[in-house]
C-alpha cells in the first residue's frame, strides 16, 4: 500500500512478512546492504564521501572510524536530535530499512528512526562502498536469544577487524563483551 504526501512526508511503499529468526534478518540486511539501495546507490556513495571526506588519503582506520562516529553524531540541521535516533522495532514486526531510505530520510529531516539492524545495514553499505570487508554480527546476551546486530569491517593494513556498533556506541566492546552468542554473515 502506498500513502500520498502528509505532514508525515512521502511514506513508502512496504512489504510485511513474518519475522523468521536472526538468520532471516540478516539475509534480508545482507541484500539491503549489497543491493540497488545500498552498495549500488550512488546516494549511498555520495553520502559516504561526505561522512569520510576529512578523512587523510589511504587512511583506512579514520574512513572506518568516521563512518563509525557518524552513527552516534548529531544531526547536521538539528543538533539537538541524533543523526541516527535509535527506537526498538514493532513488537511482532521486524522492519528493516534499506541504506538510500536512511540517507533521505537524513537529507529531508535531518535525522533518521532506526533500530540496530536500519544502523548496521547503512553501515555495512558505506563501509562496502569504500571498498571494505565486511561481516554482519548478531549477538545474544542470553543462550538462543540473538537480539542485537552490529557490522566488522577489515582495517586493509593491518589485517584487524573492527566493530561499529551504532546503537551502543562508544561502549560497543563492553557490550560485544557481554555476548554469550555469536552468528557471523560475510558480505563477501
Amino acid at each position: 500500500m502506498s500513502y500520498g504526501a502528509s505532514f508525515l512526508g512521502q511514506i513508502p511503499t512496504q512489504t510485511l512478512r513474518p519475522y523468521r529468526g536472526p538468520a532471516d534478518t540478516l539475509a534480508l540486511m545482507s541484500k539491503n546492504a549489497l543491493g540497488p539501495d545500498g552498495e549500488q546507490s550512488i546516494l549511498v556513495r555520495r553520502f559516504t564521501e561526505w561522512v569520510t571526506g576529512q578523512a587523510w588519503p589511504k587512511c583506512y582506520l579514520s574512513e572506518i572510524l568516521a563512518i563509525r562516529n557518524m552513527a552516534v553524531q548529531p544531526s547536521p540541521t538539528m543538533p539537538w536530535v541524533p543523526i541516527l535516533k535509535y527506537s526498538n522495532d514493532n513488537r511482532h514486526v521486524e522492519f528493516c530499512k534499506t541504506p538510500s531510505r536512511i540517507v533521505k530520510e537524513i537529507m529531508q529531516n535531518g535525522y533518521s528512526v532506526v533500530d540496530c539492524d536500519d544502523v548496521s545495514t547503512l553501515l555495512a553499505a558505506m563501509l562496502l562502498t569504500i571498498g571494505r570487508e565486511v561481516e554482519l554480527v548478531a549477538m545474544g546476551f542470553s543462550p538462543r536469544s540473538l537480539s542485537h546486530v552490529a557490522v566488522r569491517a577489515k582495517e586493509p593494513k593491518s589485517g584487524q577487524w573492527i566493530l561499529l556498533d551504532g546503537v551502543a556506541g562508544p561502549r560497543e566492546r563492553e557490550a560485544a563483551g557481554k555476548a554469550v552468542e555469536l552468528l557471523i554473515r560475510s558480505l563477501d
